[in-house]
């Protein structure tokens, strides 16, 4: 009898598992993803570094799909998403930001010898004639801390294209941003 104990327990196990119900297995809300989407495409993003450009009407974000160590390590590195904009303004408050003069996204982009190469240019401020030109976009940050900041953004290309994104969690701020 004893070496079928081991089996009877795991059969137990199998069906008290399966007789939950399915609201009770989602019950769960699933955490926000930061991310920017794209022609329905999902792009990570993992940090975000804070600073002012030594410029101190002009905070810029910077996001990335590595880690802040991996982008400030000076190590080569491939196939990089990146989201920039500036917010023009020298501190950054809680409330949606709709004069976004200088930004950019990118993907498959690339660090070598310490500088950023973008490949793929999905949004640039370059060019105003281009398809890439963003006719409109905003920043609503809703929670700004000494360690965290939540923010949602979206800008629309000149050719009708929608670039939206989100991103909640820490940030690096080399030049002491608060």
């Amino acid at each position: 009898m004893k070496p079928r104990l081991p089996y009877l327990i795991t059969l137990l196990l199998a069906i008290t598992i399966s007789a939950c119900s399915p609201e009770e297995n989602t019950s769960i809300a699933p955490e926000d993803t930061n991310e920017f989407i794209y022609s329905n495409i999902s792009y990570p993003l993992t940090s975000a570094i804070i600073n002012n450009d030594n410029n101190a009407n002009s905070l810029g974000i910077r996001l990335f799909n590595k880690t802040s160590s991996q982008i400030t390590s000076n190590v080569d590195l491939d196939d990089i998403a990146y989201v920039y904009f500036d917010l023009g303004t020298e501190s950054i408050q809680n409330t949606t930001y709709n004069n976004i003069e200088n930004y950019a996204i990118s993907i498959n982009g690339s660090i070598v010898d310490s500088e950023f190469n973008p490949e793929t240019i999905l949004l640039s401020n370059n060019d105003p004639d281009s398809d890439v030109f963003a006719q409109s976009g905003s920043v609503t940050i809703t929670n700004f801390t000494a360690y965290n900041i939540v923010f949602t953004f979206t800008f629309t290309r000149t050719d009708g294209q929608v670039i939206t994104g989100r991103y909640d969690g820490n940030y690096l701020a080399p030049n002491g941003i608060n």
